[in-house]
């Protein structure tokens, strides 16, 4: 988080406040996640997806915390769900969120990060990856996650009143501290968001302690129930809890030891201080999407398929929201309510009519939120169903569902899970991730939105201008920071299938063992977790590298750690590298695209092979009983997996400088010999020139109005944001991310004559590829004058000699451009 130096300490809490309203993106408008049964899976493990799509000022770093022992009667600290830099200040977590890992001169408000609240902690906790959320442990435990809207909100402790302990973020971490398998996780993370309260996004708005608060003293188990919060506040910054739109969460879990997958929901209860939750387990050969709205229904097949809390019903029907006559057996939720008796639980407005008296009881019928502003109703119905209709008919065309269906909380419009036509590999995630409708009547890269070479990109919509209207949502967005498909891995199983029960066993023995000492990482044999994977992609899918991590290494790559969003390295960050390319592609999508899903194939399926070398050494160094040895083997693992993900970041530098080279100044240039370069003019398509008013030349370009248009918009020069005082921008003018989601209804096809289905890149572009030399872009940030000034150089762009081939027909012979590593239709695909 940004501070300034030299400011009264109530000013400096004004610009942190000022600038992270004007920059935190909403988390509803992010994430999408999907959950695959282990039949459906071509490797025989279940797999679950994160896309994290919420732009704005994130805290991008991979984080790795290890497994610990803890002495009787500790509390582990709970800390508010912050999304910006940095996410967390927790050095007894790991050192990367120390303050020593800030950057120089990085100030803190002090207080900012101090713990809401503690809770009993356990005698051992596993290791895992972290990121805002928790990503995977190293006993095989895996999560996505998606923001989902909900009838009531919540606002965290000491802020604004309220009384809720966890965030998601803070949920999903201590599940992967716990557990070993699904079931553990959904009913550790529900259990704790009905004793402690849970809130959603738009957390990170801010709160302040006038004195952060001491750690209490170590207490015995039986006392454990009265931990609680640190002293209320003197003055909290408002944190506005009724931004319903992403008042829920879900999240996609799978593990290794049972073989299962499941979807969890959380949201808050109507007293701001409990919450409700439900989960449903995905059938081993089929999968289950989320994408910002909840997806379960009617569940009633039993503990192996379904759990929910057990006040669920009792909220539902106190508010309306369900009429039926399912037993309840608990009172309604009552832990510590809020001082102004559930100022959040808000929702009742929404208009959702209750369910029939005789129906089963519908989860997201009840809890789930539709708005009553008919365009925002139209935009939300979109906005997660075309997502939900995209990744179903891609692995399973046959079905024939309607992309035009939508989503809708109080009927459903979608199965919750399909059944894929043929087994997935985590490479067909990947591309699903990288979907923008190719192919489709919603596809981004066609029609006048997107240019004359078809970027889908939409970075903004017009909601200050009156305009009306919606862009598509896709999965893969200029605002994704990052996206990864986890593979649990597979175990060996009963014949009898009992592999929830076998999980939970594991999770009984490991904690047994760690109360007779041995904890942390010692157990790490016993808890399996060796052949899970992570294919990690930093930033953007579509222009993105992606890599495996191991969760049972003890450490992360440098290139994700080093990953901040104000300090551009991309000599040593995988963002860095990756940003540069997305945003180059923009320039020329059509034609640098086939040249980037060549990179990506070549690198995923080197990273696929040199995986597996890394999980069986990872096998064998577990299965030394020397401890020494066993270590020194594993840090050799993680040592070449540094060196590998080091490999990709030095690829995507010179992916960039290739694209820099061959598409320079608008034209397709070729380096023909040392020192001579052959320039190509690429023409503009004649739909598009057409359409932009080419053909009424010599009319002057600032008359050729827009059809309907009939006064042209008075210029105005750029805007130079000022670096002090902030800028004080009304409420109703600040951005509003939902413009860049989906359209309503059946999309139309634009008026202009659209590109050909399958036009060709010139067979120019298809020559061998060039190896360019390093560059580099230092980026100089100064401010004069009250503005923010930004100076780029860009240098060192030089090309090899290629011969080109000619073929008889005197046309360059194509050899370097491929397709995409799987095609829209689910062709052609190697499995990681």
């Amino acid at each position: 988080m940004a501070s300034v130096v030299g400011m009264t300490k109530a000013g400096s809490l004004a610009l942190v406040v000022a600038i992270a309203a004007l920059m935190h993106a909403p988390r509803a408008l992010a994430c999408t996640s999907i959950a695959v049964g282990r039949r459906a899976s071509t490797s025989g493990s279940p797999m679950v997806t994160h896309s994290d799509d919420s732009g704005g000022a994130a805290d991008i770093r991979v984080v790795r915390v290890a497994g610990k022992t803890h002495a009787p009667g500790s509390m582990r600290p709970v800390y508010l769900s912050v999304g910006t830099f940095p996410r967390l200040i927790a050095p007894e977590r790991s050192a990367d969120y120390s303050r020593d890992a800030l950057p120089a001169g990085h100030v803190l408000e002090e207080g900012w990060y101090v713990p809401l609240g503690y809770i009993p902690q356990v005698p051992s906790t596993y290791g895992y990856i972290d990121a805002d959320y928790g990503m995977a442990n190293e006993a095989g435990l895996a999560m996505g996650e998606s923001t989902c809207s909900a009838k009531f909100g919540a606002a965290p402790r000491g802020v604004n009143n309220g009384s809720a302990l966890f965030g998601i973020e803070e949920l999903s971490k201590v599940a992967l501290e716990r557990c070993a398998s699904a079931r553990c996780a959904i009913r550790t993370m529900g259990d704790l968001a009905v004793q402690y309260g849970f809130y959603g996004g738009a957390a990170a708005y801010g709160t302040k302690y006038g004195t952060p608060a001491p750690a209490p003293a170590a207490q015995p188990a039986a006392q454990s129930a009265a931990a609680g919060a640190p002293p209320p506040p003197p003055s909290p910054v408002p944190w506005e809890g009724r931004e319903l739109s992403e008042a829920g969460e879900a999240l996609t879990i799978a593990d290794r030891v049972s073989g299962e997958a499941w979807v969890f929901h959380v949201a808050p209860d109507d007293t701001a201080s409990s919450a409700v939750w439900a989960a449903q387990r995905v059938p081993d050969d089929e999968l289950a999407v989320v994408a910002n709205n909840f997806v379960i229904r009617s569940c009633e097949a039993g503990p192996d398929w379904c759990m929910r809390s057990e006040n669920a019903i009792d909220v539902a029907r106190r508010n309306g929201f369900y009429g039926g006559s399912s037993p309840s057996t608990s009172p309604s939720p009552t832990t510590a309510a809020s001082s102004d008796g559930g100022e959040y639980a808000r929702g009742k407005e929404a208009g959702a009519p209750a369910q029939p008296a005789d129906g089963p009881f519908d989860f997201t019928a009840a809890f789930g939120y539709e708005p009553t502003d008919v365009t925002e109703l139209q935009v939300n119905r979109y906005y997660t169903g075309r997502r939900i209709w995209r990744v179903f008919d891609l692995v399973a065309p046959a079905l024939h569902l309607d992309p035009t269906a939508g989503h809708i909380p109080t009927r459903p419009a979608y199965p919750f899970s399909v059944k894929a036509e043929k087994p997935l590999t985590a490479q067909r995630l990947v591309a699903i991730h990288r979907d923008h409708y190719e192919g489709t009547p919603y596809d981004l890269t066609r029609g006048l939105a997107s240019g004359p070479w078809g970027t889908p990109n939409r970075y903004a919509g017009a909601r200050k201008g009156g305009v009306t209207g919606a862009w598509e949502r896709a999965i893969s967005m200029h605002r994704t920071l990052f996206a990864f498909v986890a593979v649990p891995g597979r175990a060996e199983r009963d014949a009898g299938g009992e592999a929830g029960a076998a999980a939970e066993q594991v999770d009984a023995r490991a904690q047994q063992r760690a109360g007779d000492g041995g904890g942390g990482g010692s157990a790490a044999h016993e808890r399996g977790g060796g052949e899970s994977v992570v294919w990690f992609g930093a930033d953007t899918p579509h222009a993105s590298f992606f890599s495996p991590l191991l969760p049972a290494l003890a450490a992360v790559p440098s290139a994700l750690r080093i990953a901040n969003e104000a300090a551009f390295e991309p000599s040593q960050s995988a963002w860095w590298a990756v940003n540069p390319v997305k945003y180059v592609m923009d320039l020329n999508y059509r034609y640098m695209q086939p040249l980037v899903a060549e990179a990506q194939a070549d690198w995923e399926k080197l990273s696929a092979a040199r995986a597996l070398r890394f999980e069986a050494h990872i096998a064998a160094a577990r299965a030394d009983a020397n401890e020494t040895a066993r270590a020194a083997a594993l840090s050799e693992v993680a040592a070449s997996v540094e060196a590998h993900w080091a490999e990709g970041i030095g690829r995507w530098v010179d992916l960039f400088g290739q694209l820099m080279l061959r598409f320079r100044s608008g034209y397709l240039n070729h380096v023909v010999q040392p020192g001579s370069n052959l320039e190509v003019v690429l023409p503009y398509p004649d739909w598009w020139l057409q359409s932009v008013g080419y053909d009424r030349f010599p009319q002057p370009p600032a008359l050729v109005m827009a059809p309907g248009q009939v006064t042209l918009p008075p210029y105005r020069p750029p805007l130079l944001v000022p670096v002090a005082p902030p800028l004080a921008v009304p409420a109703a003018d600040r951005r509003n991310d939902s413009a860049d989601s989906a359209t309503g209804g059946q999309a139309a096809i634009p008026a202009e004559p659209t590109p050909p289905a399958a036009r060709e890149p010139p067979t120019l572009l298809r020559t061998a590829r060039e190896r360019a030399q390093p560059w580099a872009a230092p980026f100089a940030l100064g401010a004069a004058a009250g503005a923010l000034v930004a100076t780029i150089a860009i240098s060192g762009v030089a090309g090899g000699a290629r011969a080109l081939r000619l073929r008889a027909d005197g046309r360059v012979r194509a050899t370097a451009c491929r397709v995409p590593l799987v095609a829209a239709d689910g062709g052609d695909e190697r499995a990681l």
